[in-house]
Parts: C-alpha cells; sequence; structure tokens
C-alpha cells in the first residue's frame, strides 16, 4: 500500500538531511547498533551527535531531538556542584542529545536560589560553548515581575531558547496571558512553553496555548504534559501556530507520542541519554521495531526509579556522570537488595549504553 504523507509528515522528512547526519566521526548506523553495543562507543565517538557547529546560524529546524533536563548535583555539604553541572554538558554531547535544558523540576528548580540559578545559568553558557547542543534555560518564576528579571538576564547570555512553566500566582488564565506575554516581550529568541499548571483550577488549554503562539509566534513551542495528553498532542499536531511540540513525562510515552508526531523530548533523564538519542534516530528512520525495543528497555528503569526512591541518583554517580549523590532536602539510603535490583534491570540497557568520557585533570 503505497504510504500517504500529511503536512507534518513532510515538515519531518525536511529534516531528515539535519538528524540523519547524526551519526558521525565514523559512527555506523543505527542497524548496527541493535544486537551490540552502539558503534563508536568503545571508542568515546557521539552516538547520534548533530554535526551542525556552534558558529553556524540556528535554523527553527534544529529544535527537534532529545532535549535533556540537566539533574542539579550536590556537593556533600549540599552545596550546588558546578562542576558536575557542567561536566553534564560533556557527557550529553558526547551521548548524542541535541539541547540541554536548566533549570526546572527535574533540577530540582524549586530549592534552587535565583542566585544559584544565575550562576548555573553561567556555568552552563561556557561550557556549551563550541558544542552543537542547543542551550535552553528555564525563566520561571512565582510571578510576572521575577520572571522577567531573570529572562532578562538569561537574555543576555544568549542562549538558543528559553523555557517557562506557568506562574504561582494569580488566579485566571489572563495572568498565563501576561505572563508569557510578558516573556516574549522581553526575548524574540523561541520559547518553549512548559503547559504544567501550577494554580488548581486553572485549565491549560491547547486553544489557549495556540492564542498565545498567535500573538507572538516565538511562543510557538510546547512541552505538553496535561492529561489527556494524547488528546492534547493530536490537537495541536500540524496546526500551524505550533512550531515545536514536545513529549514529556520522563519518556514514559516517548514510543507512542512519536508515532503521534512530536518533535522530541524535553525531560530529565541524562544517566539514559544515549538511548533516546538511539530511540529517536530509530524514529526518523521509521524502524518503529527498533523503537519499541528500546523502550520497553527504558520503562524497566524508569519503573525502577518510581518503585526504588534515590535509584536515579544512583545511576547518574555510578554512571560517572555525578560524583555524589547528595540532594537537597531527601538523601535516600539504598539497600543492598535494592541496588541489586538496579543493577539486574540496567543490564538490559548495557549493549546500547556508551563509555562515560572521564574527568579530565
Amino acid at each position: 500500500m503505497r504510504k500517504t504523507f500529511t503536512r507534518r509528515d513532510s515538515l519531518k522528512l525536511m529534516g531528515s538531511a539535519v538528524v540523519g547526519s547524526q551519526l558521525v566521526g565514523g559512527a555506523q548506523p543505527l542497524a548496527a547498533h541493535v544486537h551490540g553495543a552502539p558503534a563508536g562507543a568503545l571508542a568515546g565517538e557521539r552516538v547520534g551527535a548533530r554535526a551542525v557547529g556552534r558558529s553556524e546560524t540556528r535554523v527553527d529546524e534544529d529544535l527537534r531531538g532529545i532535549f535533556v533536563i540537566l539533574s542539579t548535583p550536590y556537593t556533600e555539604t549540599g552545596a550546588v556542584h558546578y562542576e558536575d553541572l557542567a561536566f553534564q554538558v560533556e557527557w550529553l554531547d558526547r551521548a548524542g542529545a541535541h539541547g540541554l535544558v536548566w533549570p526546572q523540576n527535574s533540577s530540582d528548580y524549586p530549592r534552587l536560589t535565583t542566585a544559584e540559578i544565575k550562576r548555573g545559568m553561567e556555568v552552563l553558557t561556557r561550557a556549551n560553548r563550541g558544542r552543537s547542543l542547543t542551550l535552553v534555560l528555564g525563566v520561571q518564576q512565582d510571578s510576572t515581575p521575577e520572571m522577567v528579571e531573570l529572562a532578562t538576564f538569561a537574555e543576555g547570555l544568549e542562549p538558543d531558547m528559553m523555557i517557562a512553566m506557568p506562574p504561582k500566582v494569580g488566579d485566571s488564565l489572563e495572568d498565563y496571558r501576561e505572563y508569557y506575554h510578558a516573556l516574549a516581550r522581553v526575548t524574540a529568541r523561541p520559547i518553549m512553553i512548559q503547559t504544567s499548571p501550577n494554580r488548581p483550577g486553572i485549565e491549560f488549554k491547547t486553544d489557549f496555548i495556540k492564542e498565545l503562539a498567535d500573538a507572538y509566534p516565538n511562543l510557538g513551542y510546547v512541552k505538553e504534559e496535561v492529561q489527556p495528553v494524547f488528546d492534547r498532542i493530536q490537537a495541536m499536531v500540524g496546526q500551524p501556530q505550533i512550531r515545536r511540540l514536545y513529549s514529556a513525562m520522563r519518556g514514559r510515552y516517548f514510543a507512542y507520542d512519536l508515532r503521534l508526531g512530536v518533535d522530541g523530548l524535553v525531560s530529565g533523564m541524562a544517566m539514559y541519554a544515549e538511548v533516546f538519542a538511539q530511540m529517536w534516530t530509530a524514529s526518523r528512520e521509521e524502524d518503529w521495531d527498533t523503537v519499541r525495543d528500546l523502550h520497553g528497555r527504558l520503562l524497566v528503569m524508569l519503573t525502577c526509579e518510581t518503585e526504588i526512591p534515590g535509584a536515579g541518583r544512583y545511576l547518574l554517580q555510578r554512571r560517572g556522570i555525578f560524583t555524589t549523590r547528595h540532594q537537597r532536602g531527601r538523601n535516600y539510603s539504598l539497600s543492598a537488595v535494592q541496588i541489586a535490583e538496579i543493577e539486574h534491570n540496567l543490564k538490559g540497557l548495557e549493549p546500547y549504553l556508551m563509555e562515560v568520557p572521564s574527568r579530565r585533570a
């Protein structure tokens, strides 16, 4: 049967030249990875990395793929570990991620001071210089004036994109409208709207999102995580106001979301970044069997994290991405049984994992 291509399919195919060049440094196509270690992994090559240089002008087509929300690392005394924060950039660049996002909920954003956020933004901006990763800075704050102040600071760092959750102060969509309009007046850069509502009783409707993007086209980038998420994705896919639509929820629904037409994933999963990158590449090649297989292996790990609080931090340290497992307000002590369960499930991903680069002296 001849395949009928939708407008969305055509737009995706237009981007295949960019994404198809993801495997660089002599690495093999994804088909070569499926039954063993990813090609080039032992040699420390990047898996799925884009060939677009930071010196080139960014175009809208770049803003697709795997956007990893960085976890915030801490020292043993509870201070932000800025060296580990910067090291995540090197890791994600090697792993083949397309973008890095900080700070959001997965970054412990509510536990960070504004001063820590500003310093972290500066650290990440420096760490990302000369790399192909899209830098996305999170500028949400409780109120519109606070958000504008932080967004103005972020604008001075010249990121590729900004992201903002709704405000926590306000009781109506009119408050949301004021908030996002104010942000769009601070920057002409693409702005990702994260749809998780911060006020009970306020419904972040898809028509309202399209209205925002009609008023300011740079608001046409959406991280969708409100239920019923599949219905909402289908309501926005292909709409002229929506330039990019991203999956969320730690990638739990990513396989289905990809088939619905999302432009990528925005979530906190640095410990599995290279596997999600391989999953994205497989989807671009319409290799849905590989997408299913990789997603199944990832879901086992995500379930393990749900059942064993602290498993995510354990994996970040276990893989050499973080030097400590410390968190603010909730340090978890794992039993031998819990660690054995994490390690047992991790074995399912081992054929697709690559070596994390060693720390520079």
